[in-house]
């Protein structure tokens, strides 16, 4: 027996091969990107990351920062020590790291408001990792918004960051 797709599957099939991939940030550029789903009893999913996850910069190298998220979250892209960053569903739960930084940027939890865009923790750059109890560097990064910041690191480092709004985005600045 021999079955024949129908027209509508196989004009969206088409279209699916067609379609051009997204293109990968330019140089020096993180992107927040993604979208959460719900289903209602069964679970929430949030497929939100950085893209790359991991970039190789210059010390002295500008970044830009886009928030491409389509639900319209806003992210942080903060400096972390590695052995601070959350890692199982539990820790992403409860952020011990979290808390800190979201005082530092004075949010509001309420309103998602942000009295501090920018934390210099440490001295002053783009440089000093925070510790589960102490904020390190950060940015904050408002829905669809941009912003740019130096990259202050000294060369041979490697910076770990998450966003302090949704922990399990995680990544690397290399500094060469």
């Amino acid at each position: 027996m021999i079955r024949r797709t129908p027209p509508a599957l196989a004009a969206v099939a088409a279209l699916a091969v067609a379609a051009p991939a997204l293109a990968a940030p330019k140089a020096n550029t993180i992107e927040a990107q993604g979208t959460s789903k719900v289903k209602i009893n069964e679970y929430i999913q949030d497929g939100q990351k950085f893209v790359p996850g991991d970039i190789t910069v210059k010390s002295g190298a500008t970044i830009t920062l886009r928030n491409k998220s389509k639900d319209g979250a806003p992210h942080s892209l903060s400096l972390l020590k590695k052995s601070a960053l959350p890692r199982t569903a539990a820790q992403v739960m409860q952020c011990a790291a979290c808390g800190p930084l979201l005082a530092a940027h004075q949010a509001d939890p309420t309103t998602g408001e942000v009295k501090q865009p920018l934390v210099d923790a440490g001295r002053p750059g783009f440089d000093t990792e925070g510790t589960k109890t102490t904020a390190g560097d950060s940015i904050f990064l408002p829905p669809k918004g941009k912003v740019t910041f130096k990259v202050t690191a000294k060369k041979g480092s490697k910076l770990s960051y998450f966003c302090a709004v949704h922990p399990w985005m995680q990544g690397t600045i290399t500094v060469k």
